[in-house]
């Protein structure tokens, strides 16, 4: 059995290539991005500098209670759209970590937290993600 390596760096199990959005995407993209992708988390950027997250839950949140009465044939985010914006339904204070932070690190703040992605930011610019996904893969390596 091989041994886990305590100080093995983040960026060796990081997606670096991140689909993101911005606070004026609207919330019909940003529907049509989870429904057509494997993503559960996006992050928010302004520019290249890291602002937020934004969670299918956190659409789920805000897409239910403004369902009722809609009509069934205009898709709930497109009356979002001109209800609610992604900066209103994001994460403003999410918890991140720099690339140089081991995996270990990041297995620490998601066991420990109530989420399942972990954007990985270096002077306020986004360079990565971690999930949940990433570190059970990257454990299932080891052995």
């Amino acid at each position: 059995m091989s041994r886990l390596k305590h100080n093995e760096s983040i960026r060796h199990i990081m997606t670096k290539t991140l689909q993101t959005i911005n606070v004026t995407t609207p919330l019909s993209t940003v529907g049509k991005i989870f429904s057509e992708s494997s993503f559960h988390h996006l992050p928010v950027v302004s520019g290249t500098k890291f602002i937020g997250i934004l969670s299918y839950l956190d659409l789920m949140r805000v897409s239910f209670p403004n369902a009722v009465g809609v009509n069934a044939n205009q898709p709930v985010y497109e009356v979002l759209d001109h209800t609610t914006s992604v900066e209103e339904v994001m994460t403003k204070d999410a918890v991140t970590l720099s690339s140089d932070r081991t995996i270990r690190d990041a297995a620490e703040v998601l066991a420990n937290g109530k989420f399942h992605s972990l954007p990985i930011v270096d002077d306020g610019e986004l360079v990565g993600m971690v999930t949940s996904g990433d570190l059970l893969k990257y454990l299932l390596d080891q052995y």
